[in-house]
Formats: C-alpha cells, sequence, structure tokens
C-alpha cells in the first residue's frame, strides 16, 4: 500500500509557528525516509493552532529538504485567488522540483466569513469553479478555446513536464467534476467520513475521461489517524484529538493544538461530546496494527491503494512514532539507500 502525508503544520502548547514549521521539515524527511509516496500541506486561515496558510511556501521548503517525495498541495483553495498566479506558482515550483509538484485544489474558501471576505475584498464577480478549474488548467498548457478571452497566455516558466492536478473534493458532484475534467481525485474522508466516499469514487472512475493529465482514474482516500504504542495511549492521543477538532471549526478555535495534560484535565460538556460523536469516523486510531488494518479496509472500500493520514496528534515526537510504526505495519517499501542531503535553494 501506498502512504502519503497530509501536513496541517500543528502549533503544539507552548510552542510557536516557527516550531511547528521546522516539524513540517522534519515530518516529511521521515516520510521520505520511511517511504512516502506525496507530502502534502495545507491551506487554512485564521486558524493559529495551524501554521499553514500558504502550500506553495511550504511546498517550496519541503522540496527543497527532501529528495525524491512528491510533495503538494492540500489544498490550495482556488476560489481565493487568480487561476493565472496558481497556475504560475505551481509551473515555478516544477522548475525548481522537477516531477515531484502535485497541484492540489478545492472549492473551500479555507476560513471563516469574515476572514473569508477580507481575503476576497477586492474581488467584483465571483467566478463559477468549473471555469476557474478550466481557465487554471489551460494557463497551465496555454491551449485556451479559440474564442477565450485569455487566447494566446501561458503560466511561465515553461517546464518539460506538467504539475500534476488533484481535485481535492468531499462529495460525488466534485468527483464526477474531476472525471469528466480527466484529473486525479483525493477524496475528503477526514471531512466526511458518512459513507459517501466509496460511491464518490465509483462516480469518479464511471465519469473519467483521459486526458494528457491522467491516463487512468486516481483515487487517494485522505483520514485522520492518531496512533499509540497501546490501546490506551492511542485513546488519549484520540481525546486530544477530538478536543481540538470541537473548536476548530466553531467561531472560537483553539490558539494550540492542547496537549495530553490539557485533555486529561478537561471536562468535558454535553455539546462538545455531542460534536465529538459527530466528528467520530473522521478519526482513525489505535495501535500502529489495528490503525493498519483499517488503513486497508479504507482503502479496499475506495478501490484503491493510496491512503493519506492527517497526523493531528499533539507533540513531533508522537507524530514522527506514529509515522515510524504505521510505515512498518503497513510494510510501505523504503527506499534502499537513504536519500542524499539536500541542495536546494531553500536548503
Amino acid at each position: 500500500m501506498k502512504l502519503s502525508i497530509l501536513d496541517y503544520s500543528p502549533v503544539d502548547e507552548g510552542l510557536m509557528a516557527s516550531d511547528a514549521l521546522a516539524a513540517s521539515v522534519r515530518l516529511a524527511q521521515r516520510a521520505e525516509e520511511k517511504g512516502g509516496s506525496r507530502y502534502w500541506l495545507s491551506e487554512h486561515h485564521g486558524m493559529p493552532a495551524t501554521a499553514g496558510n500558504s502550500p506553495e511556501i511550504l511546498m517550496a521548503r519541503i522540496a527543497s529538504a527532501t529528495q525524491t517525495i512528491r510533495v503538494g498541495s492540500g489544498a490550495v483553495l482556488l476560489p481565493n485567488y487568480s487561476s493565472l498566479k496558481i497556475a504560475e506558482n505551481y509551473q515555478l515550483l516544477e522548475s525548481l522540483f522537477p516531477n515531484r509538484v502535485d497541484l492540489g485544489f478545492g472549492r473551500a474558501p479555507g476560513a471563516d466569513a469574515r476572514t473569508g471576505a477580507a481575503l476576497n475584498d477586492e474581488k467584483g464577480r465571483t467566478i463559477p469553479y468549473a471555469q476557474k478549474v478550466s481557465d487554471l488548467l489551460n494557463f497551465l498548457t496555454g491551449k485556451h478555446p479559440a474564442n477565450s478571452r485569455y487566447a494566446g497566455i501561458r503560466a511561465h516558466p515553461e517546464t518539460r513536464d506538467r504539475p500534476q492536478p488533484f481535485v481535492l473534493g468531499a462529495s460525488g458532484s466534485t468527483a464526477e467534476f474531476a472525471g469528466k475534467a480527466g484529473l486525479s481525485f483525493t477524496f475528503a474522508h477526514f471531512i466526511n467520513a458518512g459513507g459517501d466516499g466509496p460511491e464518490a469514487a465509483e462516480v469518479y472512475r464511471a465519469a473519467f475521461q483521459p486526458t494528457d493529465y491522467a491516463a487512468q482514474p486516481t483515487v487517494v482516500v485522505a483520514v485522520f489517524v492518531a496512533v499509540g504504542d497501546t490501546d490506551a495511549q492511542a485513546r488519549e492521543f484520540a481525546d486530544a484529538f477530538h478536543l481540538w477538532l470541537a473548536y476548530a471549526e466553531s467561531a472560537s478555535p483553539f490558539d494550540r493544538v492542547p496537549s495530553l495534560e490539557t485533555t486529561r484535565a478537561h471536562q468535558w460538556t454535553p455539546a462538545e461530546l455531542a460534536v465529538r460523536a459527530r466528528n467520530q469516523g473522521r478519526l482513525i486510531s489505535g495501535t500502529a496494527a489495528k490503525v493498519a488494518a483499517q488503513l486497508r479496509a479504507l482503502a479496499h472500500a475506495y478501490g484503491t491503494d493510496e491512503v493519506m493520514i492527517n497526523l493531528m496528534m499533539p507533540g513531533e515526537a508522537a507524530r514522527l512514532r506514529a509515522l515510524d510504526t504505521l510505515t512498518s505495519a503497513l510494510n510501505v517499501a523504503v527506499p534502499q539507500t537513504a536519500p542524499a542531503e539536500p541542495d536546494g535553494i531553500f536548503a
């Protein structure tokens, strides 16, 4: 099975965003060492407990500190930006790190209403998502319809290969859109764990039309994971995750990821427990062997051989340990030799 990482760059209690970003670099290096396929960075705004708000900048840092693992966005939030600017950013990344760049994009704003308005306050109109995606792909290739107002415009710098586009979604309609566009598809099981995912994967495959971007359908399923050395430790990590998530999507998110100590001392309210119950399926937790079994079952349900995990666990040491034990339990193929020291311009 292929194992990939989606990283929110969590800011642990008592630490700063700079610590979280440095930890992300080390986690990416460990993921490469352990045979990880992809390392994706998130985009969130107005969430101080997660440091990732500009995937392109973090991608450059991560790619310069690694050698072989593919690096991507999970996801750049297309409605907030010019399609041309995104195309230029990813063409530049492809120039710096050839054949290693994934362009994952989504349609969510990634922020609360006020922050979303601040991100878009200069815009006079909203461009339909399908049009923004079409423009993005056409800027990457320079091939616009003859009647397009953008005919002749291409994102530079030109590259021999192009970034691999992924549509990120959590619904059947997004899946069908990805299939018809002939793009790779990642289902956010960590957002929608209600059982729609496997059906969406089938909708995607049925709608798929081969393109230069993807000759055959590609499905990745992404999920939150908490791994402990024992069942008891895994339950504590799950508690910390659910405490963070109970507020992460509220009007008053935590400014740090709660520690195990904070979580142990927390008195859960009925409202918090109700939110936790609704979010239960978004996390897979347990020992490495138990999580590996659940990930294999999840991959089977989606008809894929690639799962992407989001390790929203408190503490860098815990996240590194979880990655080590999980890759071993999944028998992820480890590179024969350690990657050479990076010599990129950001190293």
